[in-house]
């Protein structure tokens, strides 16, 4: 099978308008293709690596340099974390590992780094990785101790308006306030739908606390994303009666992860994918977003969280070709990963904490790492030239 069939394989459920847009999407860079095949990666580590370490552990399943962002938890403070759990899985932790390590290199080879600083780099970020396990507490990101760019982003959701915010992603239609739509980020939904998905909500969740005070205001189907783009998206506008104010949230819908039919490991039972999701979520973050719940809509499984803007993610554009600060940056993800992955310790088949810390101080399975990354970098170089090809 060659790539082009393996991507519409694994999309072949999707709608073909959305599809259209992922496609267009993953056209854009070496970088955004990563993003969108991530089934790619999967096939390839298995056959460069293999799942079949005796170490186990939860992983995000997709963790790559624009997977990390702000967002405010159920207590309101800013949290900066990775957050993106779609493809998550019990594994070896050295898929995590390498998935993100091999976004570090296709986004330096983007930026034109000197090939000696980016194989210097990546020793560096697997060594604060292998350290970070090594003193075997999981911390977690806090403003006062992040750095460069990675600090605006505390500072960016910390000093937002709340009313203006809202202000910002709405409009005023005949007295009431409605989502702004702008037929790239928000499209509009049939009014049939947006009852319909109302219906479904207050009925799944007339006995959850957190919802019991919120009256649906209105709902737009969201472009986001790249490896989910694609996937029934939808934002909804709300409003807490008790409080006087507004909330955005946004229900994704969930599908089993690419790495389901690779990974050996025995995984646990959850009712759905979007229990799957939840629960890595929750035990991989120090604190996850508001509102994080799943309920189903038309037979299909959705997770409800408060709506994380695009503008709160890391972005590779930002760095523009300062490799320096992108590295900078990079060293705290690492720390973030290894700090995830200790949380998780000892959770439903996961390794103890002793036992990861135990596999951070061999050295044959670090030897082998930088080269399957730079060995996965040139995959994906080689399939983006595939992929453009085939869509000309």
């Amino acid at each position: 099978m060659d790539v082009m069939e393996k991507i519409k394989s694994y999309n072949k459920n999707l709608p073909e308008d959305l599809l259209q847009i992922k496609y267009a999407a993953m056209c854009e860079s070496p970088f955004r293709f990563y993003r969108g095949a991530c089934n790619l990666f999967a096939d390839d580590f298995e056959k460069l690596h293999g799942y079949n370490s005796k170490i186990k552990t939860w992983v995000c399943g997709d963790l790559h340099f624009e997977n990390f962002g702000s967002f405010k938890a159920q207590n309101r403070l800013v949290y900066f974390d990775m957050n993106d759990f779609d493809e998550a899985i019990l594994t070896t932790p050295e898929a995590e590992l390498t998935r993100f390590l091999s976004s570090i290199i296709i986004a330096a080879k983007n930026m034109k780094a000197a090939e000696s600083k980016l194989i210097s780099a990546i020793e560096n970020l697997l060594q604060h990785y292998i350290s970070t396990l090594q003193k075997g507490k999981a911390l977690l990101m806090e403003k006062e101790t992040a750095h460069g760019k990675l600090r605006k982003y505390f500072e960016q959701l910390e000093s937002r308006n709340r009313e203006d915010f809202i202000a910002s992603r709405t409009e005023n239609k005949n007295g009431k306030v409605v989502l702004k739509i702008d037929d790239k980020k928000l499209l509009p939904l049939k009014d049939e739908l947006k009852f319909e998905l109302f219906l479904s909500l207050k009925t799944f969740f007339k006995h959850e606390k957190m919802f019991r005070d919120l009256e649906f205001i209105d709902a737009a189907f969201r472009i986001a994303g790249t490896g989910s783009l694609g996937l029934q998206r939808y934002a909804i506008l709300c409003f807490n009666k008790k409080k006087n104010k507004h909330y955005l949230m946004e229900c994704k819908q969930s599908r089993a992860s690419c790495y389901s039919k690779l990974v050996k490991t025995k995984q646990p039972k959850f009712a759905n994918e979007a229990e799957r999701i939840i629960f890595v979520q929750n035990i991989m973050q120090f604190y996850s977003p508001d509102f994080l719940h799943s309920f189903s809509f038309q037979n299909k499984n959705f997770v409800v969280k408060e709506l994380q803007p695009t503008a709160d993610k890391l972005a590779l554009v930002d760095f523009k070709t300062n490799f320096n600060a992108l590295q900078e940056v990079a060293l705290e993800m690492a720390e973030l990963m290894a700090y995830a992955q200790l949380r998780s310790c000892g959770r439903s088949g996961s390794s103890s904490a002793d036992e990861l810390i135990s596999f951070a101080n061999k050295n044959k399975w670090q030897k082998k790492i930088p080269a399957i990354c730079f060995e996965i970098a040139a995959r994906n170089e080689k399939y983006f030239q595939e992929f453009l090809k085939a869509k000309k």
